[in-house]
């Protein structure tokens, strides 16, 4: 099984950079042509938290992984899956013209972009965006865009980005010289298990903060 190792941020803060403007091209672009305003951005999980990991010796590099959000939802209104899907691959599309970046995919959750060392067939890093929205109350998880095998779109909810604020707040409290290091260190285990090759960073940070959490739970009772 592949072993992972973090990534220093000199290597990936200019990623970031990078790819800052790329998706402030796609925003201004959404907005331009398809009349969608009040569409933001976030980096999130592990690249939020300088938690960015790649395989030792590998050939597929980093990741970052961001959420797009889709401006709230007037009442009686809903977005239509597939619409939303091929309007963001166009923007990125016209976005990535004359970057270093590959033709974006959407993957499962994600439309994805890969930086290519084409000499090597190696990817030296890339880009994870997830579409997203929420509901009435933010704290109880969004919507994704999900793409299914057979191509249709749906919009699902992930709830578990609940309550991991407050759950980041009582491992700091119980313990704030250890609490990272005790996140990294279960981040980096769950990376080193994972199996499922659909399964982003950001969902298994949330696994690592929940995991953390509920162990400090189980020493305290």
């Amino acid at each position: 099984m592949a072993e992972f190792e973090y990534v220093h941020k000199k290597e990936y803060y200019p990623v970031k950079h990078e790819q800052k403007t790329i998706l402030d091209r796609v925003v201004s672009i959404m907005q331009r042509e398809y009349d969608l305003p009040g569409v933001r951005y976030r980096l999130i999980g592990s690249g939020d938290r300088h938690l960015v990991t790649r395989i030792k010796g590998g050939n597929k590099g980093f990741d970052l992984d961001y959420n797009i959000i889709l401006p709230p939802l007037k009442e009686g209104w809903s977005y239509k899956p597939k619409v939303i899907a091929d309007q963001f691959m166009q923007a990125f599309q016209k976005a990535c013209r004359g970057t270093s970046y590959s033709f974006p995919k959407h993957r499962t959750s994600v439309i994805q972009l890969k930086h290519i060392d084409k000499d090597h067939s190696k990817v030296i890093y890339g880009g994870d965006f997830a579409i997203i929205y929420y509901g009435d109350d933010e704290s109880e998880g969004y919507y994704y865009l999900k793409h299914w095998d057979d191509g249709h779109y749906t919009f699902e909810k992930r709830s578990q980005s609940r309550n991991v604020g407050w759950k980041l707040e009582e491992i700091f409290e119980y313990n704030d010289e250890q609490g990272w290091n005790w996140i990294r260190e279960e981040y980096l285990k769950l990376k080193n298990r994972n199996n499922d090759p659909n399964k982003r960073s950001c969902v298994l940070y949330l696994e690592a903060v929940h995991n953390v959490y509920n162990q400090i739970q189980q020493y305290q009772d």
